[in-house]
């Protein structure tokens, strides 16, 4: 009877050592070394469309991504001042597309999907992916302009790896999700880490910033920040050298050639392609003012260059939102890209002349001093005021478009009247802009032969200067 039942304990013993849930993986390597105690996870019941590859070493398509070879795989827009739109969101065009640059050229393009033009920008793609089971087999839609959740874009990318369930479960993906078992194969193979609240966000859509992230690390790619520190080999405006993502995204848009050195293969960068970066000095866009430092590779944000100031976003700020916004339509609508940047200058003085009506108002005292910001907006709100308003609109106008414009609140003609005015050096030269006195002339007196756009004062108007206005 003892040896029955001692032989019977074995049974159990030998059964529960081969069990596929005590044996978490062993073979395919556990984070803990060989000789680590095995790690019991549960068994699972996925959803009937799910099937897992038959051979556990395999991936479900036969192929893996390219890996070896950094080249950009995501890419940015417009120009050097450009953006990459970091918090955007992705389609399934777009994700196609990513993927099919990080697979072999000549995969074949089977899949045919009624909402997908033979022209269409991510035909290809879309035929490549769907014929590899990856997106939307067998489907007769591809829905390429849908977003895509991270879920999803777990379980494409899940796709080109071996299906693993030796890890723990995210606490907010149930088995009965659709891309609960791509999701667990993804932790299992170390590339999905999730937030640090346990959870995952399957249904959540995607952003640029967090696909170029999690693909990164799926394919072992690591920036090589001392290089990228040294060089910024390329520039976005909506990617700030210290956010989050920073790294990421040049290490996935920007194409270079490196060796991998030390154990956890960190990335030696040699050398890079592409990539873009601005001038040193003001670039307007959108009709929002910046100012690029080549120091930081980066425009400045939150901080001063010589008497400007701009915001956290890099914008050149008055110090009023709202007068901010009201400069930025005047220069939307009175300029374009390709004015240079003088003739923005003349446009905007244009603007600041002709599109104001004279209102007698109390002056400032001779060498008055911040009196800008409220008469600027005032102005531009009702487009009523006196020399001070005017001067105080094409004050702004024309720092917006980086000139260090000064005011003076002094006196003007024989009998010294009270007076604002604007100037600008050029080569060493002070030039007067006075909107208002030249508006005056051709609305009193129907003269337009007055001009005192860059006027190079000769003492007839007899200008009496205070010190500049900051």
């Amino acid at each position: 009877m003892k040896r029955l039942l001692y032989l019977a304990l074995m049974v159990v013993a030998l059964l529960a050592a081969h069990s596929p849930v005590q044996m978490a993986w062993a073979g395919i390597g556990s984070p803990d070394g060989p000789d680590a105690p095995a790690v019991s996870y549960p068994r699972h019941t996925w959803s009937e469309e799910f099937e897992a590859p038959a051979d556990p070493t395999a991936t479900f398509t036969g192929y893996t991504l390219t890996a070896d070879s950094h080249s950009a795989y995501v890419k940015g827009s417009g120009g050097k001042m450009g953006d990459f739109s970091p918090e955007d969101s992705l389609t399934r065009g777009q994700i196609a597309q990513i993927l099919l640059r990080l697979l072999p050229a000549d995969l074949p393009s089977t899949a045919v999907y009624s909402d997908v033009p033979a022209d269409a920008w991510y035909a290809k793609a879309a035929g490549v992916l769907g014929g590899l089971g990856v997106i939307r087999p067998g489907e007769d839609t591809f829905l390429p302009e849908e977003e895509v959740t991270r879920g999803e874009l777990i379980r494409y990318i899940a796709c080109f790896f071996p299906f693993r369930e030796d890890a723990e479960v995210f606490t907010d993906v149930p088995d009965s999700h659709l891309d609960a078992p791509y999701i667990l194969s993804a932790r299992a193979n170390g590339w999905l880490k999730g937030y640090s609240d346990g959870t995952v966000r399957p249904d959540q859509p995607i952003t640029r910033a967090e696909a170029v992230t999690m693909l990164n690390r799926a394919l072992d790619r690591k920036a090589d920040k001392a290089y990228i520190d040294r060089v910024r080999p390329t520039f976005y405006l909506d990617v700030p050298v210290g956010s989050w993502y920073y790294y990421d995204v040049m290490e996935a848009s920007v194409a270079h050639v490196h060796l991998s050195v030390g154990e956890d293969g960190k990335e030696l960068w040699r050398e890079h392609t592409g990539g873009h970066r601005p001038e040193e000095g003001f670039h307007l866009v959108d009709g929002w003012s910046y100012y690029y430092d080549s120091t930081l590779g980066d425009i400045v944000r939150g901080g001063d260059v010589d008497t400007f100031t701009f915001d956290e976003q890099g914008h050149y700020t008055t110090g009023s939102a709202e007068l901010d916004g009201l400069l930025r339509e005047a220069v939307l609508a009175h300029t374009n890209k390709d004015m240079t940047r003088e003739e923005m200058l003349r446009a905007l003085y244009n603007y600041s002349r002709d599109d104001f009506r004279y209102l007698k108002r109390p002056t400032y005292d001779f060498g008055a001093t911040g009196f800008m910001q409220a008469d600027a907006l005032e102005m531009m709100k009702t487009h009523r005021g006196n020399c001070y308003s005017f001067a105080s609109v094409f004050y702004y106008l024309a720092r917006w478009i980086g000139y260090d414009a000064v005011t003076y609140s002094g006196t003007l003609g024989r009998t010294s009247q009270p007076h604002s005015w604007v100037e600008i050096e050029f080569d060493g030269t002070w030039y007067v802009f006075d909107p208002e006195l030249e508006n005056a002339y051709r609305t009193k007196y129907n003269n337009y032969n007055m001009k005192l756009y860059k006027y190079l004062d000769n003492n007839y108007w007899r200008y009496i200067r205070p010190d500049h206005i900051a």
